[in-house]
């Protein structure tokens, strides 16, 4: 379970969820702070990615 918690599929979605929010930052107008809706991006893609690696090894054994 460890292992997984740096996994190359949960790094994987980190990156994701900070290209997104890097995009939502980039496009949101100048008055709306993103930091809070960046952070909650990045660690939605770290689950996703943590989940998508836990289901995928559940099916390999």
């Amino acid at each position: 379970m460890l292992e997984a918690l740096s996994s190359p599929w949960s790094c994987l979605g980190a990156v994701a969820g900070l290209l997104i929010a890097l995009g939502v930052h980039w496009l949101a107008p100048t008055d709306i702070d993103t930091v809070h809706a960046g952070a909650w991006l990045v660690g939605i893609g770290w689950l996703a990615g943590l989940a998508w690696d836990l289901v995928d090894s559940d099916r390999s054994k």
